[in-house]
């Protein structure tokens, strides 16, 4: 076991952060941080699928190459993105962390563009190339994030948690793109879903002009994600990201090995990974959901657009308030702020989960109460689980722990998609939601706890943490942070 010393040996204070990036400025930072924005949205627009989906489904029975496609097909085609999205995160994390930042984000534009042509050739000629389309949206979506937050994080990290929430939520809200363009071009007439050949399968279009509208909407937002794209690799480009830091250049064997078990150790990491996966599930069930659940008793699709968009918004409030309510906190140099944080969002999502439960009952009003609550609650908890894991594990050990939080995401969809080939979502639904929810809660309780035993960074420093496996050197605790004590040399 390591042992403190005072200062008054034969050591001196360090600031392990020997890479400091050198100061940006006004120009370069807003470059920087809307050029991220950007790229933020292309990894919220892969969600739009999750309501795009009615049409896209009645598009391959139609025109496509798949004329006995079912809805189910398409809940797969979601849980591929979900499942390539969530179980890249880990294996990207490690490699990403130690690559030039413009390199690992070219890496995912590149796949993203190529997902995209993949879907198109599915549709024209053999749907198969739509499933490999689908996972090389997820796997770029989570190339590009991680890309992005760690380029933030270097550069930013005095500042995390507003810059964090205001990536994520801008995440969230690009999905209200679809809905807003829905209402006003796909879908002017409010046409409403139907039945084929009297079959059992539902949410089909088979208005002529709706189909074309959907295939202008798919090709139309294919070229403002490429545009936003190239925005984001010029600025990185033109304005590098500071190398990695020392302790997180490792071989690849190595970090997974050392790194993945150290955090995967750590009693405060596994109990936020059960909040975000139980919290998520609500969250991300919620937007998959929306038309598959809401048609049921909302036979409105301008309503269902307007709920989609004014929940997407919601997502991203929640997202940018706690991010603000993370730096407001944290510069009073306050520790255990996260946690409490994360709680709130999680009791958030437990009740709209249980609100859900009668929204049949009570109507248009109660839904979209319930719908936003769970939405704006989501973008909450997900700004916060990257503060608790940075302070958690510092610059180093963040692409890695965030990217096996990402799990939670093929998780969540798993039990969505699990529980549609039963049946619609009903009140079964969402009374097993509000019970993952209260999971939630409980585990963000037992991380407070953690975090009154449990010194972490304080992101307004311009340190970083270091965890106690990145050096074998002897520390001590001050002010709630971790200096490493380094020998003095003899002159």
């Amino acid at each position: 076991m390591r042992r403190a010393h005072r200062p008054s040996d034969q050591y001196s204070l360090v600031d392990e952060d020997s890479n400091r990036p050198r100061e940006l400025t006004v120009l370069q930072s807003f470059l920087i941080l809307t050029s991220s924005l950007a790229a933020e949205v292309c990894c919220g627009a892969i969600f739009i699928f999750n309501f795009y989906i009615p049409y896209f489904v009645s598009y391959v029975k139609i025109r496509g190459s798949k004329p006995d496609i079912t809805l189910e097909d398409g809940k797969l085609f979601l849980l591929l993105i979900a499942a390539s999205n969530g179980m890249s995160g880990y294996p990207l994390g490690i490699m990403i962390s130690g690559l030039p930042v413009n390199i690992s984000l070219t890496l995912g534009a590149g796949v993203f563009g190529l997902g995209y042509m993949m879907i198109f050739l599915g549709v024209a000629f053999h749907y198969s190339f739509v499933i490999a389309g689908a996972i090389c949206l997820g796997f770029s979506a989570q190339t590009i994030n991680i890309s992005v937050l760690l380029r933030c994080l270097r550069n930013f990290k005095a500042h995390w948690g507003i810059v964090s929430g205001s990536l994520l939520g801008v995440a969230f809200g690009s999905t209200a793109i679809f809905h807003i363009w829905e209402r006003a071009v796909v879908n002017p007439l409010n046409i409403k879903p139907e039945m084929l050949n009297s079959t059992a399968f539902e949410w089909y279009y088979d208005n002529q002009d709706v189909l074309d509208r959907c295939s202008d909407f798919y090709w139309i937002m294919g070229g403002c994600m490429a545009v936003l794209l190239m925005y984001t690799l010029v600025v990185y480009r033109i304005y590098p990201s500071p190398p990695p830091l020392e302790e997180e250049i490792m071989p690849f064997f190595t970090a997974c090995k050392e790194t993945v078990s150290k955090i995967l150790s750590d009693v405060r990491f596994i109990l936020t990974l059960i909040a975000f996966e139980f919290a998520g599930v609500s969250g991300l069930c919620a937007r998959s959901s929306l038309k598959t659940y809401g048609e049921t008793f909302i036979p409105d699709e301008h309503y269902l657009s307007a709920v989609g968009s004014s929940g997407s918004f919601a997502g991203a409030v929640g997202s940018l308030t706690m991010g603000i309510l993370l730096d407001i906190t944290r510069s009073s140099n306050s520790t255990g702020t996260s946690p409490k944080l994360l709680l709130l969002n999680c009791l958030l999502a437990f009740t709209a989960s249980v609100m859900m439960i009668f929204a049949a009952q009570e109507g248009k009003i109660w839904f979209l109460s319930c719908y936003d609550m769970i939405l704006f609650g989501f973008g909450g908890f997900s700004a916060v689980s990257a503060m608790v894991l940075y302070e958690i594990f510092g610059i180093s050990k963040f692409p890695v722990a965030y990217g096996i939080s990402s799990l939670t995401t093929f998780l969540s969809f798993l039990w969505y998609c699990f529980s549609m080939f039963s049946g619609l979502p009903g009140k079964d639904f969402w009374l097993a939601n509000a019970l993952f929810a209260f999971m939630a809660v409980v585990s963000s309780i037992g991380l407070i706890l953690q975090y009154q035993t449990h010194p972490v960074a304080n992101p307004g420093d311009n340190s970083s943490f270091l965890t106690d496996d990145e050096e074998d050197n002897e520390f001590i605790f001050h002010g709630g942070k971790k200096y490493i004590l380094q020998k003095s040399r003899n002159m």
